[in-house]
C-alpha cells in the first residue's frame, strides 16, 4: 500500500493549503493524510468506495466525508489555494470530453449532471484555462455536447493577459471581439469556412500543446477518464483535486 500514499513532500504542499481552509478538522493530521490518500486513490485507481482497502479506513465514512467537502466546496478552495500567478501573460483554452459510466445518470434529488447523450453514450466535458506553462487555472463542466466557444468567456473572467490560445472551436466573431476589447493578442487558427482567413502567429501556437498534455495528466487518472460519479458536484471535486496535483507538480 506505501505505492499509493502521497510523497511526503506533495503532501507537505496539500497541508499547508488545506491549513488555510476553514471548516476542516485538522487536529489530527495523519488521519486527515490518511482520508486525503483515500480520495487520491479512488481518483487514481477508479475504485468504488465500497472496495477501499482497509488501511484507508471505514469506506462509508471516507465516501461521506468526501461527499461532505464537495458539497462545501472544500476540494475546489483545496484547487484555488494553488493556482499559480506567475505565468499569466499568456493563458491557453481547451476542453476534453470524458466518458460516463452508464449508472453515472440518475441522480437523486434533480441534482445538476452535466451528462451529455449521444450515439457514443454518457460524456462530461472540462472545459479548462491554463497559464503559459500549462498549469490549470480555472475548469468548468458541461454536457459533452456543449460547444468550447460559449464556455470561453466565462472561463477568462477576471482574468487578465496579453496573449490567448486556443484551437479552431475557438474562432468566433465575439470572442475575437473580446479580445480586441481587453487588448489581447488572439493566438486561434481561422476556421476553414471563414470567408476572410485571419492569420495567426504559428510560431506562438505551436506552445498550444502544454494544454493538451495538462488533459493527458489527469486523463491518467481512472476516476476523471472514466466518470462514475453521479452528480457534477461529485465529479468536479475529483477534478479539482487532480488539478491540485497537477499544480503541485509543475510549480516550482
Amino acid at each position: 500500500m506505501l505505492r499509493h500514499r502521497l510523497r511526503d513532500a506533495t503532501w507537505a504542499s496539500l497541508c499547508a493549503r488545506l491549513a488555510a481552509i476553514p471548516g476542516i478538522w485538522k487536529r489530527d493530521d495523519e488521519r486527515l493524510r490518511r482520508f486525503v490518500e483515500a480520495v487520491v486513490y479512488v481518483l487514481g485507481t477508479g475504485v468504488a468506495w465500497e472496495d477501499l482497502p482497509a488501511t484507508f479506513g471505514e469506506p462509508g465514512t471516507v465516501f461521506r466525508r468526501f461527499r461532505r467537502w464537495a458539497c462545501k466546496g472544500l476540494w475546489d478552495e483545496l484547487f484555488i489555494e494553488g493556482i499559480p500567478t506567475d505565468a499569466l501573460e499568456t493563458v491557453m483554452l481547451d476542453s476534453t470530453a470524458c466518458k460516463a459510466q452508464r449508472f453515472a445518470s440518475g441522480a437523486r434529488g434533480g441534482a445538476e449532471e452535466d451528462l451529455g447523450r449521444s450515439r457514443g453514450g454518457l460524456t462530461t466535458k472540462v472545459h479548462a484555462l491554463v497559464d503559459g506553462q500549462g498549469r490549470p487555472l480555472c475548469f468548468l463542466l458541461t454536457p459533452g455536447q456543449a460547444a468550447d466557444c460559449r464556455q470561453a468567456q466565462a472561463l477568462l473572467e477576471g482574468v487578465i493577459c496579453k496573449r490567448l490560445i486556443g484551437d479552431r472551436a475557438y474562432d468566433t466573431d465575439e470572442l475575437r471581439d473580446w479580445c480586441a476589447e481587453h487588448e489581447v493578442e488572439a493566438v486561434i487558427p481561422a476556421k476553414r469556412n471563414r470567408k476572410a482567413p485571419i492569420p495567426h502567429d504559428q510560431e506562438t501556437y505551436k506552445s498550444r500543446h502544454k494544454v493538451e498534455n495538462l488533459f493527458g495528466r489527469i486523463k491518467d487518472l481512472t476516476r476523471i477518464a472514466l466518470r462514475k460519479d453521479k452528480t457534477s458536484r461529485s465529479y468536479a471535486a475529483f477534478v479539482s483535486l487532480a488539478f491540485a496535483l497537477v499544480n503541485i507538480q509543475l510549480c516550482p
